[in-house]
């Protein structure tokens, strides 16, 4: 019996259908699959699927802030085509769609949004720096604006008949531009009138000297001697052959620091190097000389200098620049000025001349070449002639082959400036001036520091200093932490000057190379900026 009851049990399981089975089998009716028709059990409840409703996904916004320019109004902002309120600066908008700006039905720009959106933000490639697409935009805004003046915002009133639909900014000429304007309130503004009018508002700065720390070099006047008398000896046999320069052991050069550095400077990586009238040094932080050629002047441009049928001449190196390891050095005629002048480009860790040189177009250099300015980022170089009508431009040439792609005027002249130095920082051109103004109630000469715009040419007194009479301000550069560094020489040494000199004879004007004169020291003055200019914050947004 006990094997019967388990038999029949066993018999009643394989007659249950397990779940597998019939999982198995509802999935094969569902797709037809299988020989058996598969009948649902009446009883069984059936299954109903929740109704989700669907959530739509929200789409990503971004907060915008808008500061195209500081108390502008009257600009119309668009978001996928639908205009925000006048006056809107701040506002969300999705991320994925486009804003428009326009401006009197001008388009100005169409991009995406972003956190803030500033003046250059608006330019078909954005750049903080000076060029002729800022140079039309700020031309259309000025041109509109109330009263012209920037500095007390840019006030839009509006237009009674705008532009054309679809009029783009970037796709005008300034000529087009220019019409434009006339056609909409009846005046416009040049380009670079726009861009002066900018640099008022965007580039004013201020820098402080660090009085307490000025960097003197004093010569031992005994040691300049020794070392006239040997070039004096050399000129005597050979007229115009500068090589008694050359001979001037590292002891001497110690020793007359102000020679070696009077005339300018630059920076090769975070290593001051300075020129004098003929030759170059490399100096440690402390500005110590740690490499000096004291006679660079390339041989054959001083040859040519020599055979003047006016007589012999001699060359003269003025304020340098350095870039990617190469050092600029412009070169001119010390005796007449108005002769061929030239760009030598030396080695700047050996300061050994590598055999270039560019000859300068003359027109632009009728009373030579003071300085040389490098403008890596944009590969260009710049100088100003002395003095003359041709002192009124800046000549701007490619850097790579120094043919002159421009000349930009200048907002004031540097004729009469007497500008010894220039360098670029930020994209602005810093230019040191030896200019000799009258100090009320003292005997004192005032020199300034100018700010250049070398696109529209603005021209900005930053600073001025004052030094006794025929003190002479030199070239200056900016060092890796963005100070400025200035020289300057004290004051001539001739017709007299005998102290701390033991020498016989007292060091006058028989000391005198050229028609020229010697000093007893230099100094280096060390200037921090105070703020960055509004540019630079903007730029910074």
């Amino acid at each position: 019996m006990k094997s019967l009851r388990i038999s029949l049990r066993a018999q009643r399981r394989s007659l249950r259908p397990t779940a597998l089975s019939v999982a198995c089998a509802l999935a094969l009716a569902a797709c037809g699959g299988g020989n058996q028709t598969v009948v649902a059990d009446a009883t069984a409840p059936a299954i109903v699927q929740p109704n989700v409703p669907d959530v739509p996904a929200i789409a990503p916004t971004t907060q915008v802030q808008l500061s195209a320019w500081p108390g502008l109004t009257g600009l119309t902002v668009k978001v996928d085509g639908v205009a925000l309120a006048a006056g809107s600066t701040s506002f969300t908008a999705k991320t994925a769609s486009s804003l428009s700006f326009e401006l009197a039905g001008v388009t100005l720009a169409t991009l995406a949004p972003k956190a803030s959106i500033t003046l250059f933000d608006l330019l078909p490639t954005r750049d903080c720096g000076s060029s002729a697409d800022l140079g039309k935009l700020l031309s259309l805004l000025l041109a509109l604006d109330k009263d012209q003046d920037p500095s007390n915002g840019v006030e839009i009133p509006a237009i009674a008949t705008p532009a054309a639909a679809g009029t783009q900014l970037s796709a005008l000429s300034e000529a087009d531009l220019m019409v434009l304007e006339t056609r909409l309130v009846g005046r416009s503004m040049p380009v670079a009138t726009a861009l002066q009018a900018a640099n008022a508002v965007l580039d004013a700065e201020t820098w402080t000297e660090d009085t307490a720390h000025r960097t003197l070099f004093t010569n031992d006047m005994s040691v300049l001697q020794s070392y006239l008398d040997r070039v004096q000896a050399v000129l005597a046999s050979a007229a115009g052959d500068l090589s008694g320069f050359a001979y001037l052991s590292n002891d001497e050069a110690a020793k007359i620091p102000a020679t070696l550095k009077g005339q300018g400077m630059a920076y090769d990586g975070d290593t001051p190097v300075f020129s004098w009238r003929y030759g170059l040094q490399r100096a440690d932080a402390s500005f110590t000389g740690t490499l000096t050629q004291p006679l660079a002047l390339p041989s054959e441009i001083q040859a040519e200098y020599a055979a003047n049928p006016a007589g012999v001449h001699l060359g003269h190196i003025g304020d340098i620049d350095i870039l990617d390891g190469k050092l600029y050095a412009p070169i001119e005629d010390e005796d007449d000025s108005s002769q061929q002048a030239y760009i030598a480009v030396f080695d700047a860790r050996t300061l050994l001349y590598t055999g270039t040189k560019y000859a300068l177009p003359r027109a632009e250099h009728a009373d030579g070449v003071p300085w040389v300015a490098v403008d890596g980022p944009r590969k260009l170089a710049y100088t100003v002639t002395w003095s003359t009508a041709a002192a009124g431009k800046l000549n701007v040439f490619d850097l790579a082959t120094f043919t002159l792609l421009r000349s930009v005027p200048l907002q004031s002249s540097f004729d009469g400036k007497r500008v010894q130095g220039a360098k670029v920082y930020k994209g602005m051109l810093y230019a040191a001036a030896d200019t000799k103004d009258a100090v009320t109630g003292s005997d004192l000469k005032r020199k300034r520091i100018y700010k250049v715009d070398p696109v529209s040419g603005s021209v900005i007194e930053l600073l001025h200093y004052d030094e006794p009479n025929r003190t002479e301000g030199e070239g200056l550069a900016f060092g890796p932490d963005g100070r400025f560094h200035l020289a300057v020489l004290a004051a001539y040494t001739t017709p007299l000057y005998a102290q701390s000199t033991t020498n016989a004879r007292p060091f006058d004007s028989s000391y005198s190379i050229d028609g020229d004169d010697w000093n007893p020291t230099g100094t280096l003055r060390h200037f921090s900026r105070d703020a960055a200019p509004l540019r630079e914050k903007i730029c910074a947004m």
